[in-house]
């Protein structure tokens, strides 16, 4: 999980450049005359995003897209802002789009860095909240697995909720929550697991317990290291073989320690227990069976 900044993008003029967009002048009209109640609705999620707990906010019940949502507009007309005049457009309406896309450079956020942005994930699903359909706090870049892995749905108690880049605490962030640990065997397996702190309130922990399952974390990370855990024993016996155990403690406490990945991502959480694995230091990888000698 990776913070970034709010989106600069003022909600009600993302609406407004949507609306612009529509090119028949009877259904922009019809959208331009309930601005001021989906003005509302953006008062409400920024005073849900000042709490950072939007499960308040009124859902619309599954299906019945002409059930009317947002003053006189429509499920089916909120929703179609963001797929006919946000995204399959040109002009101010894209840019939009194009700026909330690019400004995770290229990396999601959710994820850790995991995988690479390649679309807006709707943090409220647009299917159950399609007020924010449009809204720029509503749209984080998001990797296809974590767009298409999340459940469409939306926890009904805060500590249901996973966790906003906008909008949260600096704790997610500077504070260790995934931890893992390292199993002796070939090839090495590394498992992770949601581990908030003793001292965290019982909401926090578990909203990190559900970002940490919703976003299948525990699996995506145990492949990705499984292949960098190769890489490392490669290099152990090769580039690295001459350094001194504690030297390639050090080594890899370095690649635990930099903060040039995220805290609670799958490499830095890797390094660190593998630097702090005596087994793994002390192993002559160079031995064909050196999963088989004691540790």
């Amino acid at each position: 999980m990776r913070s970034m900044g709010v989106p600069p993008h003022d909600p009600i003029s993302t609406f407004d450049s949507c609306v612009n967009a529509i090119e028949n002048n009877i259904l922009r009209n019809h959208y331009s005359a309930n601005r001021t109640n989906v003005q509302q609705a953006n008062d409400a999620f920024f005073a849900a995003s000042r709490i950072v707990d939007w499960t308040k906010l009124p859902r619309a019940q599954r299906g019945n897209p002409d059930a009317l949502i947002v003053g006189e507009l429509s499920k089916r007309q909120l929703m179609d802002l963001y797929t006919k005049f946000m995204v399959d457009v040109t002009g101010p309406s894209r840019d939009i789009y194009d700026a909330l896309f690019v400004a995770a450079g290229g990396l999601c956020p959710l994820c850790g860095n995991l995988g690479h942005v390649s679309t807006l994930d709707h943090y409220l699903p647009k299917a159950m909240f399609p007020a924010y359909s449009v809204h720029p706090g509503n749209l984080v870049p998001s990797c296809r697995d974590c767009n298409t892995g999340k459940n469409a749905t939306f926890g009904a108690e805060a500590h249901e909720q996973t966790l906003h880049p906008y909008f949260e605490q600096a704790k997610f962030f500077e504070e260790r929550w995934i931890v893992a640990s390292v199993q002796r065997c070939n090839p090495i397996l590394v498992q992770f697991e949601c581990v908030p702190p003793d001292h965290w309130p019982a909401s926090d922990k578990g909203r990190v317990h559900s970002h940490f399952t919703d976003y299948n974390l525990a699996y995506r990370f145990s492949v990705q290291a499984g292949a960098e855990v190769s890489r490392v024993i490669d290099l152990r016996t090769k580039s690295l073989r001459d350094l001194s155990q504690q030297s390639f403690r050090e080594f890899l406490y370095d690649h635990g320690n930099s903060t040039d990945f995220v805290l609670n991502g799958w490499s830095r959480t890797m390094y660190a227990t593998l630097a702090n694995s005596d087994w793994f230091i002390r192993t002559d990888f160079e031995d064909p069976n050196w999963h088989l000698v004691a540790a």
